[in-house]
């Protein structure tokens, strides 16, 4: 992916492409705020302190500090700073490093910014920019320390539950009665054990299993290595590919388990019809173990591959998947979210009001009828950065 600069580190910001949907109140209804109070910033001593200039009637300038590696998270967050921060009335300056920020922290007090949106992953920075007397609001990531006025993070939580409870309900409305879901990615454990739990809470009468894609193996080798896994296991009737870039791997495997199980079922047909012509053998039907608490799959669960697949993360081939049809869910990183939440929490503390020390917002789940106003965000983004 191609990426160029449209917005320079240090520039100044005052206007910025106007966005076309997502109005700063419906981000403001996404987010939950904890009932902690935030303290007010601390004063440095020997240092002229720039959280002083918020309530002397002049020009509060908002700073953003972001790592300029070209991802499309990155993009996300600082056009969500931008538009909210046009939106609020405020000038803003757009920091972008590469490395340590701790020094952009000095730069940003000399041109006279009020407050920072500074990442969690940059603890120094964010001590620096504490310890200068400047707000400072740590978007999307978890920060540990006490320096941030402010941590606003993506639920991990309830997004979960209702991604579990999505594609169990779509398996429902399909009228399976008994079934597996998968799990699939590059690593499953970060979300696996509450997906699971949510499904056996609100969906016992379905399975859960992971299935984590082998490190190293390229895209070739991990469509042949799931595609065989859903070939030996055609009780999966639900698939969340759990990153983005297993989507289309996800997707691209099930095609060719569909394809490739019109010879196993032909196979099958020829054994079974065998079989029939051999007098059968009476056997005694074994007893049920005291560990089979569910019963085993509905045969008729096996007769062909049938999977109703959720993805996560914005991207040109994820969308297309999307517009295809070809995955029925897509979950939303709420970069974009965190920061325009971050910048009003931020506007909040300028403000002189009162703020929880933690805000979380919802990690969306688009579908048909919602993946629009995402996608016009993404394509938005894409302009804004020359992204392409």
């Amino acid at each position: 992916m191609a990426v160029g600069h449209g917005v320079k580190e240090g520039a100044e910001v005052k206007k910025i492409f106007p966005i076309m949907l997502v109005l700063m109140l419906l981000l403001w209804g996404c987010s939950k705020e904890e009932p902690q109070q935030v303290s007010s910033p601390p004063e440095s001593a020997g240092t002229e302190n720039a959280a002083e200039s918020a309530n002397d009637g002049g020009i509060r300038l908002m700073g953003m500090i972001i790592q300029d590696d070209g991802s499309m998270s990155g993009y996300m967050m600082m056009h969500g700073f931008l538009h909210t921060v046009e939106n609020l009335g405020y000038p803003a300056k757009l920091y972008r490093v590469k490395g340590d920020a701790s020094a952009t922290v000095q730069k940003a007090v000399d041109d006279g910014c009020t407050g920072l949106l500074i990442p969690g992953s940059y603890t120094e920075a964010v001590r620096r920019a504490h310890d200068a007397g400047l707000y400072v609001v740590c978007p999307y990531e978890a920060y540990n320390g006490d320096e941030a006025d402010v941590n606003v993070v993506a639920d991990v939580s309830e997004y979960v539950e209702e991604l579990a409870r999505g594609i169990a309900e779509r398996m429902t409305e399909r009228g399976l009665k008994l079934g597996r879901i998968l799990v699939y990615g590059s690593n499953t454990g970060s979300c696996f054990p509450a997906f699971g739990a949510a499904v056996k809470e609100y969906y016992p009468q379905f399975d859960t299993v992971s299935f984590n894609r082998t490190p190293g193996l390229g895209d070739d080798g991990a469509i042949d290595e799931l595609a065989d896994y859903l070939l030996n296991n055609r009780d999966i009737k639900g698939l969340y590919a759990c990153d983005e870039s297993s989507v289309p791997v996800a997707v691209k495997a099930r095609s060719k388990a569909i394809a490739a199980f019109k010879d196993i079922e032909a196979s099958e047909k020829a054994s079974e019809k065998e079989t029939k012509k051999k007098e059968p053998e009476s056997t005694p039907t074994p007893e049920p173990s005291a560990e089979s608490a569910k019963p085993t799959p509905n045969p008729a669960l096996l007769k062909q591959i049938s999977i109703t697949a959720f993805g996560c993360g914005l991207s040109d081939e994820n969308l297309e998947l999307f517009k295809d049809n070809d995955i029925y869910g897509l979950c939303i990183e709420p970069y974009y979210d965190a920061a325009a939440t971050a910048t009003m929490m931020l506007d909040r503390l300028m403000q002189g009001e009162d703020t929880a020390k933690k805000v979380t917002v919802n990690r969306p789940i688009a579908y048909g009828d919602t993946i629009d106003k995402y996608k016009a965000i993404y394509n938005e983004v894409k302009e804004l950065f020359d992204v392409e």
